[in-house]
């Protein structure tokens, strides 16, 4: 399956991974190796051992069978179709990170003003868009199409794949240090970890990947699309990760949160396995251990 513009995508992917390089290099320059992983608290990590599970997840999405090759639910819309409603998303992320920097709201201010940003424009403004265009009497009316995989196993691939990440993430000598959200109360703690769920795994896979990435792979091509989409969902977090200095926050989220969604993008990419990759975000926003707590306390 080619993409409507491959020379435009190709620049946009050399760029994309020369910014990432960049990035992780720079920052090994300067010294500032250890890298914040979490918004909920000021600890960190070597991005190393932040890497090391993402790159052995890509490279089992590579490796193993039964991948959705060239598949895309979108493939039968129209070009014109899909390069308008790309543009729309793509301006609402865009916008969705201009106006959590703009702001300097500290606390449930910020929280509030965050939520209300999210919601506006990662949710009820693309559903308005895809609501106008299936209301539009000059769109043709058709549906994604479903992707038919003769093995029955399929559908266990990207679970494996989620499994091994979960063991060197979190369980391994790489794992990402546990840090409690400090909430005694077991229903609130239930409570706080569905709405992180919802606002942030479900919601943001939803759009990043499920709407905005799809859409990308038609135009610019696969990693160009996992590339760009990375970046953009990357560029928001300087606002829960950011010390204070731009130049180094700016580093650090495109090296940490950057290459997570390449491993997320090319999750989907591969499997278009929507539950998978909310299940991995989930658990980047919620450590298992938090989980265990819930259960046994």
């Amino acid at each position: 399956m080619s993409s409507y513009f491959p020379r435009t995508g190709k620049l946009i992917g050399v760029i994309s991974m020369f910014v990432i390089l960049l990035s992780s290099l720079w920052l090994i320059w300067i010294g500032e190796t250890n890298i914040r992983y979490s918004g909920d608290h000021k600890g960190t990590m070597p991005f190393w051992n932040k890497w090391i599970p993402l790159i052995v997840g890509i490279l089992l999405i590579r490796f193993l069978p039964f991948q959705r090759n060239k598949y895309n639910p979108l493939q039968h819309f129209g070009p014109r179709r899909i390069i308008i409603q790309t543009v729309v998303l793509f301006l609402c992320g865009a916008l969705f990170t201009v106006c959590l920097l703009i702001v300097n709201f500290q606390g449930m201010a910020f929280q509030l003003w965050f939520m209300i940003s999210k919601i506006t424009l990662l949710l009820f403004t693309p559903l308005m868009l895809f609501l106008f265009d299936r209301s539009n009497p000059k769109q043709q009316r058709s549906k994604p199409i479903k992707s038919t995989v003769s093995n029955k196993w399929y559908w266990l691939i990207p679970f494996i794949v989620m499994i091994i990440w979960v063991y060197l993430n979190f369980f391994s000598v790489f794992s990402t240090p546990f840090v409690s959200l400090g909430i005694t109360d077991p229903t609130m703690l239930i409570v706080t970890l569905l709405v992180s769920f919802l606002i942030n795994s479900l919601l943001e896979e939803l759009f990043y990947r499920v709407w905005l990435q799809t859409r990308l792979e038609l135009i610019l091509g696969t990693w160009p699309a996992i590339l760009l989409t990375s970046l953009l969902w990357a560029s928001w977090h300087i606002t829960v990760h950011g010390s204070g200095q731009w130049n180094v926050d700016m580093a650090t989220v495109i090296t940490n949160h950057g290459i997570v969604g390449l491993f997320l993008g090319y999750l989907w990419a591969r499997y278009r396995s929507v539950w998978v990759i909310i299940i991995v975000h989930g658990l980047i926003n919620a450590h298992p251990q938090q989980l265990l707590e819930i259960l046994f306390n």
